[in-house]
């Protein structure tokens, strides 16, 4: 080294010497260039350096990541590409302070410096010559004082390529290079691994894409598996390769010898490894068996904290202790936390760029991630479990109003949990704890996954009758019943009820507790008559031991309310609300978190009564309130806002109740979590609600989705997955698919007979929905034996005059009226307006729809002038109670101008119907499902006037609407070419009409069945549009097969088969029946 022998102050020892190199001189075949894309970097570098910006100091620009990441290349790239705008360029290599000594010292001597007695003299040389570049690779050791070797004059410009982030203070600009987009990582791995690139096959090009996303588009990862692939010829085996063999793969050096990054991958990193403190690897192996991502700061804060937790009644943990052992040594100081401890191991990590912190959160590259794992393999993992243990102690579901903190906490923690996976080695404190924290967060089936194995354990341990063993049973009967499994929670808690009453006493809080626990899982089971009775007795102990005034007082009665609810004894209900409500402000206060509940129950109940504009009014003071007590994110400030979307759709305020919810479900999927429980139930009252507004289609999108979410999350036969099933078939029913539904039902009954019990009342709803549809698809006798048998079970379980039975009472009419019996029809409606009046009020919404469905009967008798009475009686109250505005008020409007017609007051139907149309086009939009209807009804009425050119241009522009909007093959869409076929025939167009019609009959018979009365009514259009064209014996026959059809369905004397059995000698247009088909028939959907 006889060059050096005038140079002082500095030393090689060891290791290789580096001199600078003059860039300018090497070829274009020497340089390494950069990885394919990186062009952003490379312009970032380019507008930096520009010429002329005069900067009145050096230049500097960082190029920081992880080894391996590309930073050299780049910094290489960019001075092959702009050599010619700088004087001189040097490299030096910044490894050891003696490497970068010796590159100054050479960059003198080269640069004609001729009496260089030290490295300083490069320096100088820099500070009295403009435009240089000089590059200062792997400047990665945070113990050298980089800034003493960076020039300090008012000229130059400097590449600093490091993985150390700390040096962005020293820099103008930085850049982190870590992962290249996707088409850039697959051109570098190809570009390494196939030799002829041209002719790579689809199905390479796809393998190639699959192991670059799994390496993560990582440049290093990238090149060396290229170099594998292309050794050993294995771009299809890579895969399963790097999954069974990852750490001898990622730990295999380049290939090729002359590679300046000769290191593997794990081999790049493990050199920062050795560099780092012991209390940083311990840190980041403790890391190491999380997430790589989002490990919350407050998971160590939070551990150091719960350092004095109180040893659990299982016995000793080693991972509590192995935890606390861990914390103490790494980020306490006399068992406090020591922030300068925990920030020293941080900066240690980062100055590699092994770990980065944002905004609370640690966060690795998945591959230092994996490398990491690999590394540690099992050390730490009880001290991790031990120190997850400490961190969430003290969090409690019954804790969780004053704490949405510790929620949010935990939810962080959930990915955590479930890459630690399997606690089967794990000890019982530690597995006991795991389920607490699933069943905090709503993950049941988590839950009892830790807890079942346990329970024998506990027993044998504590005992059967312990405290702590009793506990676990009430907890995990509470998750049974949460999943669904509604009889494995009974019988725990019956189990538990029979201990707690023998052990501690009947009176005592724990038992009364259970016996609460017992009487609601009783009522999940349909078997409300046993809980009512449970409640009735619990809460007159409750008074005595506890006192009237005692918060488990209070939340009892709330519980025999809604009891009373459940059993349709509404006013009953109300008058204990009331009273325990004013109970409740006094005792806790108006603003108490129990207060605010007990008003919401309040309101919810008064909406039952029909009482709603008095709910929305308390429901509106009551959002705000806890808006205001509990905060805009509180999980009970937004089931409140749900509670009142819900209230505006009740008072028909449809579009404010969308925009409500479509912010509540963003809001819920923030805070509690895309899957949580509360979070679903909001997905599904938005698509009723879009369904509302006719979006159909976007409600079933939804819907399907969330059916799929719920079987996976909840369980395929969770009751809450079963309502889902329903509200989807009723959804594929509203959009013309009526056989699908029918399938689904037929399947979902069976399931709900099963699982919940024939008598169980959701099972009865499913009962009736299925008959509803049975009916849509032209089966009324099969609907009717149904709906028979349902209200006779409906009478036996809920009682004669609870809602639901009252509600089944009017389908079974409507079914009669279908099937001609109108007169037994009419029967059954009076008295059931009787009853409603009575149970329910004369107001209420169900009392209201029951007057609108007596007048139709009374129509289909002939009892017109009666019906009309009826119904301008009706629509002035709907318009008072509802509103205007309201869906159900237009509804009654509609039926209102259909009985004018049927009584030649045609004039004054028309006015209503035009008006109603423009109010009908304002509250729910033009192209709304019951818009498009009341545009047909006022086609209807305009002929009816002889104004058919009108009704024509009408019917066209309808329905092209309705196949854009409900499909070509909805029934709805079915009967608007029916009706449009009848006008062109009205008008003389009759072989227009026939060739509309011709096809719909084939339409009709596939998609609604060949026996379905709207099949029927088109093929009766069909007969009488070929006979107005001369063919009587073609319409004869279609008219005699269809009187023995009309009869096998309807029975020879229904009022249809008789229509139909004239018209085999007379032809003229059934506007009558056209006008029945369109008119509005509610029928209540439970």
């Amino acid at each position: 080294m006889s060059m050096f022998s005038h140079a002082n102050d500095f030393n090689v020892n060891g290791g290789q010497f580096v001199l600078n190199i003059n860039i300018y001189n090497k070829t274009e075949s020497d340089t390494q260039k950069p990885p394919p894309g990186r062009e952003e970097v490379l312009t970032r570098l380019e507008e930096f350096f520009l010429p002329g910006h005069a900067a009145k100091k050096t230049k500097t620009f960082l190029l920081y990541g992880l080894g391996g990441a590309g930073k050299t290349q780049i910094a290489l790239e960019f001075t092959r590409r702009f050599k010619q705008r700088f004087t001189a360029i040097f490299f030096i290599t910044a490894e050891q302070e003696d490497s970068i000594k010796g590159s100054y010292f050479d960059i003198a001597k080269t640069s004609g410096v001729q009496d260089a007695q030290s490295w300083e003299a490069g320096l100088h040389w820099l500070h009295s010559h403009e435009d240089w570049l000089i590059v200062i690779d792997n400047a990665d050791d945070p113990k050298i004082p980089l800034s003493r070797y960076l020039p300090s004059c008012d000229h130059g410009n400097v590449i600093i390529t490091s993985r150390n982030s700390e040096l962005r203070n020293t820099a103008d600009q930085n850049v982190e290079l870590s992962d290249m987009l996707p088409e850039e990582g697959i051109q570098l791995l190809m570009k390494h691994a196939i030799e002829k690139l041209d002719k790579i096959s689809d199905a390479d090009q796809n393998q190639a894409a699959k192991i670059a996303e799994k390496l993560y588009y990582f440049p290093l990862a990238l090149v060396h598996a290229g170099a594998y692939i292309k050794k050993q010829q294995c771009l299809s085996g890579y895969l399963d390769r790097l999954e069974n063999q990852r750490e001898p793969l990622l730990s295999e050096g380049s290939l090729q010898p002359n590679d300046k990054y000769y290191h593997s991958m794990y081999g790049t990193w493990n050199l920062s490894w050795e560099q780092l403190s012991e209390d940083s690897k311990i840190f980041m192996g403790l890391c190491a068996h999380l997430h790589y991502e989002h490990i919350p700061c407050s998971l160590f804060e939070r551990g150091v904290k719960n350092l004095s937790m109180v040893v659990s009644s299982l016995g000793p943990s080693k991972a509590i202790t192995e935890g606390k052992l861990v914390l103490q040594r790494i980020v306490t100081s006399k068992m406090n936390l020591d922030v300068i401890k925990l920030d020293k191991i941080m900066n240690d990590a980062a100055s590699y760029s092994l770990i980065n912190k944002e905004d609370g959160e640690y966060m690795f590259h998945p591959l230092v991630h994996q490398w990491l794992k690999d590394r540690i393999k099992d050390k730490h993992r009880q001290a991790i479990e031990g120190i997850v243990v400490l961190a969430a102690e003290n969090i409690s579901w019954e804790k969780y109003n004053s704490s949405q903190k510790d929620y949010k906490f935990l939810q962080k923690l959930s990915p955590h949990i479930r890459i630690l996976g399997d606690f089967s080695n794990s000890d019982y404190v530690v597995k006991s704890a795991v389920g607490f924290i699933w069943f905090e967060l709503y993950k049941f089936r988590e839950a009892i996954i830790m807890w079942e194995p346990l329970l024998d354990i506990m027993i044998d341990r504590l005992g059967p009758e312990h405290e702590l063993t009793l506990y676990h049973e009430g907890k995990m009967a509470w998750a049974y019943l949460k999943l669904g499994r509604a009889d494995k929670a009974l019988k725990l808690q019956q189990k538990l009820v029979e201990t707690s009453e023998r052990v501690m006493g009947e009176e005592h809080p724990a038992t009364l507790i259970e016996t609460q626990n017992l009487a609601i899982t009783l009522k999940i089971l349909g078997r409300t008559n046993e809980a009512l009775k449970l409640e009735t007795s619990l809460l007159e102990t409750s008074m005595r031991v506890l006192g009237k005034e005692h918060l488990d007082t209070l939340s009892r009665t709330q519980n025999l309310a809604i009891t009373l609810k459940s059993l349709g004894r509404t006013n009953e209900a109300l008058e204990l609300e009331q009273s325990f409500l004013e109970t409740s402000k006094r005792v806790l206060g108006e603003e108490h978190p129990d207060t605010l509940s007990r008003t919401q129950n309040l309101a919810i109940t008064l909406k039952s009564l029909g009482r709603t504009n008095e709910a929305w009014e308390l429901e509106q003071s009551l959002l705000e309130t806890s808006k205001g007590v509990l905060g805009v994110e509180h999980p009970d400030t937004l089931s409140r806002t749900q509670n009142l979307a819900i209230t505006l759709k009740s008072l028909g305020k449809t579009n404010e109740a969308l925009e409500l919810e479509q912010n509540l479900l963003e809001n819920s999927k923030r805070v509690l979590g895309e899957e949580h429980p509360d979070t679903l139930s909001r997905i599904q009252n938005l698509a009723v609600t879009l369904k509302e507004l006719g979006r159909t289609s976007e409600a079933l999108e939804l819907e399907q989705s969330l059916l799929e979410t719920s079987k996976r999350v909840l369980a395929e036969e969770h009751p809450r997955t079963l309502s889902r099933i329903q509200n989807l078939a009723n959804t594929l029913s509203r959009l013309g698919r009526t056989s699908e539904a029918l399938e689904l039902e037929q399947s979902l009954l069976k399931t709900s007979k099963r699982v919940l019990g024939v008598e169980h009342p959701d099972t009865l709803s499913r009962t009736q929905n299925l008959a509803v549809t049975l009916k849509s698809l032209g089966r009324t006798k099969e609907a009717l034996e149904l709906e028979q048998s349902l209200l006779e079970t409906s009478k036996k379980v809920l009682g004669v005059e609870h809602p639901k039975t009252l509600n089944k009472i009017q389908n079974l009419a409507i079914t009669l009226n279908r099937l001609g019996r109108t007169s037994e029809a009419l029967e059954l409606e009076q008295s059931l307006l009787e009853t409603s009046k009575k149970v329910l009020g004369v107001e209420y919404p169900n009392t209201l729809s029951r007057t609108q469905n007596l007048a139709a009967t009374l129509k289909s008798l002939g009892r017109t002038k009666e019906a009309l009475e009826l119904e301008q009686s009706l629509l002035e109250t709907s318009k008072k109670v509802l509103g205007v505005e309201h869906p159900k008020t237009l509804n009654r409007t509609q039926n209102l101008a259909v009985t004018l017609n049927r009584l030649g007051r045609t004039s004054e139907a028309l006015e209503l119907e035009q008006s109603l149309l423009e109010t009908s086009k304002k509250v729910l939009g033009v192209e709304h499902p019951d818009t498009l209807s009341r545009t047909q009804n006022l086609a209807i009425t305009l002929k009816s006037l002889a104004r058919t050119n009108e009704a024509l241009e009408l019917e066209q522009s309808l329905l092209e609407t309705s196949k854009r909007v409900l499909g070509e093959e909805h029934p709805d869409t079915l009967t608007r070419t029916q009706n449009l076929a009848i006008t062109l025939k009205s008008l003389g167009r009759t072989n227009e009409a026939l060739l509309l019609v011709q096809p719909l009959v084939k339409s009709s018979k596939e998609i609604l069945g060949i026996n379905h009365p709207g099949t029927f009514s088109i093929t009766l259009t069909l007969a009488l549009t070929i006979r107005a064209l001369g063919q009587s014996s073609n319409s004869f026959s279609l008219l005699q097969t269809l009187v023995r059809k009309y009869g096998a369905l309807m029975g020879p004397d229904h009022p249809e088969t008789l229509q139909v059995e004239s018209m085999k000698h007379f032809n003229y247009n059934n506007l009558y029946l056209k006008l029945l088909k369109e008119s509005f028939l509610p029928i209540i959907q439970e």
